[in-house]
């Protein structure tokens, strides 16, 4: 009867921890992470700045461009990066494209792939970072196709 009831016990509690876990994993998710309208806004947008390592590009204020590129930065979730994977100073240094709102938020992204909101590291589902540096390529630079 011991050995069942502490059988019983170990379960118990073994399902009270990945309970507690789970929880606390949906919290963070809920608490950390960022979709495009927390950082650029609800609403139009009348123009957008666009800047590759602190050098205007354009400003793009026309609306097929502008929902061409809303649409892109609406299709990542933006979560903070995992603490003890977090890459070193030397890696962040490459090309980087940034896309300035309005408010004066922004996203960008380096060549490696590593993505920042508001020059804060963070991270997109998935770990697509070169992707999407690639993706704003183009609309940076239509041409280079």
């Amino acid at each position: 009867m011991r050995k069942f009831t502490a059988l019983g016990f170990a379960l118990c509690g073994t399902l009270l921890v990945v309970l507690l876990f789970v929880t606390g994993r949906m919290l963070y998710i809920k608490y950390h992470t960022q979709t495009y309208e927390d950082i650029a806004g609800r609403g139009m947008h009348d123009s957008f700045v666009l800047t590759e390592n602190d050098t205007v590009v354009q400003t793009i204020t026309d609306e097929e461009q502008i929902s061409v590129l809303v649409s892109l930065l609406k299709s990542y979730t933006y979560t903070e990066y995992a603490q003890f994977f977090k890459p070193d100073g030397s890696r962040l240094t490459a090309n980087r494209l940034t896309v300035t709102f309005e408010n004066g938020h922004s996203i960008s992204v380096n060549a490696d792939g590593y993505v920042f909101v508001n020059d804060k590291l963070r991270d997109i589902e998935g770990s697509r970072g070169q992707e999407f540096y690639h993706k704003l390529y183009l609309l940076f630079y239509p041409n280079a196709v």
